[in-house]
């Protein structure tokens, strides 16, 4: 058995002939240091792996040594070498002698190559800590909620036309950025190469600007329309500004354009935590594999399809959300606490913790969330609320039990529902229980990261994972979720003002 302060010595094995080619050392499970070493093989090695794989096999390996205390295993390395080069060739012993741990350190390019495949190991190991927690999250709610009913609002005339005079000139500059030399009719090649060309290239400049200025004001306002929710909700112009260069998209028909338009809220919003977990899972979101483990629900594969096809600065395959990890430890922190059965990586407890915490100093955890952070920290009262200081105050005064806090009430009142407030903090703490919600709204809360999340709680709702939250709550949220990403009267009546204000009608 091996722990953080003990490794193992491992083999190597070729398994044509069952022969040992290379012994090694690690403190991580030897599975994940196979990931290593097929990510980032040394040189020999390498070359061993690419025969394996031509004849469809990978190396095989065990464990020689478990449990070796961490400051042996230099010497434990060095005896199994010694060993095993007396009965075959190594792959790591140059000409069968001993050295090999001294040649590691005095070589910089080694020690280079060690921690090239240390970090392959590392995320290998990560990722598949996420996939697996991804898959247990996915199978047990289904996915995201899918688009439903989003409206098509269709492109105008107009609109169309000034996008497809924008991909000519995008066109056509590009062929001459490319060194291709198209001559306009009736021009000589010596005026062509000369000031006419460059006048045609200004020219051809500044019909594209004109055409960006048109295109990001219509795009702009589409996305808003899908953005602008009843209680007045905004987040960045056309969701994180995905919507408003959408023009860079090569669309095959204007309604290929209107679908794509209104689908990326609801992409931004309900895709969210998805793409985040994929992310931590090492799924690629731009591959087929993605769709078809993000969702069973033909009408969400086909938004997804949609938007992969599209291309870039299409929503999936590009990561929004790199700044704030929140997502998908949320999902992490809500499948542990409320999936029977989750099983929990080891390589994320501490990740799980922290996220639980988070939560629950936001006042939103629910009491599955802060049981199991109890389970994980004896102390989590004071981890979130801090130290019961009217408690110690009754003592430190010899007041009787209570009577600090009876004071505080009678000031301050008992509704204080900012969950940064301090007279808040001290009160709950001396109530000794954590608040907890049935369900993990985020109502007042606002960031670019909070709709997703809150995103992640309806698809929970949806599959009855709240066994606290009556219908009506979980009804709410998911609602709630919902109209993220659908128009508002407000949203629809701004997009047809624009409209009316294009020349020309629209295009189906």
């Amino acid at each position: 058995m091996t722990t953080a302060a003990t490794g193992t010595i491992y083999a190597l094995i070729d398994p044509r002939s069952g022969a040992v080619r290379y012994i090694g050392q690690t403190t991580k499970p030897i599975a994940a240091r196979l990931a290593g070493h097929l990510a980032a093989p040394a040189p020999l090695v390498r070359v061993w792996i690419q025969e394996l794989a031509v004849e469809g096999r990978l190396p095989e390996i065990v464990a020689i040594r478990e449990g070796v205390p961490a400051a042996e295993l230099d010497q434990a390395e060095k005896e199994e070498i010694a060993d095993h080069s007396s009965r075959g060739d190594l792959l790591n012993v140059v000409s069968n002698t001993i050295g090999n741990a001294k040649r590691r350190k005095a070589s910089k390019e080694e020690a280079k190559r060690r921690e090239v495949e240390e970090r392959a190991t590392d995320r290998a190991w990560r990722e598949a800590s996420w996939r697996q927690v991804a898959d247990q999250i996915r199978d047990a709610t289904g996915g995201p909620i899918a688009p439903g009913d989003v409206p098509v609002h269709p492109i105008p005339k107009s609109v169309w036309e000034t996008y497809q005079s924008y991909q000519a000139a995008e066109r056509w500059l590009a062929q001459r950025r490319s060194g291709a030399f198209l001559l306009l009719p009736g021009v000589g090649v010596a005026e062509a190469a000369d000031s006419l060309e460059a006048r045609e290239r200004e020219k051809v400049r500044r019909l594209k600007r004109h055409c960006e200025e048109g295109m990001e004001t219509f795009m702009r306002t589409y996305s808003h329309i899908f953005t602008a929710v009843d209680d007045g909700e905004r987040y960045g112009d056309g969701i994180f500004g995905r919507g408003e260069k959408a023009y860079k998209v090569a669309f095959a028909d204007p309604a290929h354009m209107a679908r794509y338009l209104s689908l990326i809220p609801w992409a931004a919003r309900s895709l969210d935590p998805w793409v985040a977990l994929a992310d931590a899972a090492g799924i690629d979101t731009r591959e087929a594999a993605f769709a078809n483990w993000v969702s069973n629900d033909p009408e969400t594969r086909a938004a997804v399809e949609l938007f992969q096809r599209s291309g870039t600065p299409g929503y999936l395959g590009r990561r929004y959300q790199e700044w704030d990890t929140d997502i998908a430890s949320f999902a992490l922190a809500l499948g542990a606490s409320h999936i029977p059965g989750f099983v929990v990586p080891e390589l994320l407890k501490s990740s799980l913790r922290d996220q639980l915490v988070k939560v629950a100093k936001d006042r939103q955890a629910t009491s599955q969330m802060c049981g199991l952070l109890q389970e994980t920290d004896p102390q989590a009262l004071d981890t979130v609320y801090g130290k019961d200081r009217l408690a110690l105050a009754d003592e430190e005064l010899g007041l009787p039990t209570g009577l600090a806090a009876k004071v505080i009430m009678q000031v301050f009142g008992t509704d204080h529902r900012d969950p940064n407030s301090e007279i808040g903090k001290l009160l709950q703490r001396n109530a000794g229980t954590f608040h907890t919600p049935a369900v993990p709204e985020y109502a007042t809360w606002s960031g670019v990261h909070i709709p997703a999340m809150r995103s992640m709680v309806a698809c929970f709702c949806a599959a009855g994972l709240f066994s606290d939250a009556v219908d009506e709550l979980r009804d709410k949220a998911i609602d709630r979720s919902r109209r993220t990403w659908m128009p508002s009267d407000r949203g629809l009546r701004e997009l047809a003002a624009l409209t009316d204000r294009l020349a020309g009608p629209s295009v189906v």
